[in-house]
């Protein structure tokens, strides 16, 4: 093969979910297309990077502001949305995993992972310090726990109960309707709908 071709193929194929066979197909397709969609595609790209920010307020994507402004979310911004349930996931791609459920009409916080102390990742290395912050400031009612399900998600929402609670918070864990393992921006909306519908009290 060509070394352009080969580079390419190993750049595409280290993207996540992504094998050097779908990666080798992405490469002959776009060499097949030329060079207008490769334009566009690598313009798209490079927006990305450059113009998606995290909100100031919950960390989900967002676009960057002006110079000089905070950058803050749609949801975050929004009037609609209820202030008295804020809904706690890893990471914020999970934030449109939830959002398309159309299940919550609350807020979000973004933990930035999920506690793991034999990888150094407690409280201070997440965004859980700044989630007691807000569930004071936004008087939240209740907190819905949407971590993963997997042995250091459940850990987490312990924690989040545990520290919550003492409040008066009412602290629920999303069900598992979820298998456990399985990572939420790759389950089904109708699986996470439902897990969200019958969430349980931690």
């Amino acid at each position: 093969m060509p070394p352009e071709l080969v580079a390419a193929i190993e750049a595409i194929a280290a993207l996540p979910g992504i094998g050097r066979r779908s990666a080798m197909r992405i490469a002959f397709e776009l060499i097949k297309q030329g060079a207008p969609r490769v334009n566009n595609l690598s313009r798209a790209l490079t927006q990305l990077v450059a113009a998606v920010e995290t909100c100031a307020r919950c960390g989900a994507y967002t676009s960057a502001p002006p110079a000089g402004e905070r950058q803050t979310c749609p949801y975050c911004d929004s009037a609609r949305r209820s202030s008295e349930s804020l809904c706690v996931v890893e990471n914020p791609s999970d934030v449109y995993a939830v959002e398309n459920t159309g299940e919550h009409n609350g807020l979000y916080h973004v933990l930035g992972g999920v506690l793991s102390p034999l990888d150094g990742i407690g409280p201070e290395e997440l965004q859980l310090p700044r989630l007691a912050e807000r569930v004071k400031t936004l008087a939240a009612k209740e907190v819905i726990v949407a971590a993963n399900p997997s042995v250091e998600g459940n850990a987490t929402g312990h924690y989040i109960a545990d520290m919550l609670k003492p409040a008066g918070v009412r602290v629920t864990r999303i069900a598992t309707g979820l298998a456990l393992g399985q990572m939420l921006d790759f389950a089904e909306t109708q699986a996470i709908s439902q897990s969200l519908k019958a969430r349980v009290e931690l």
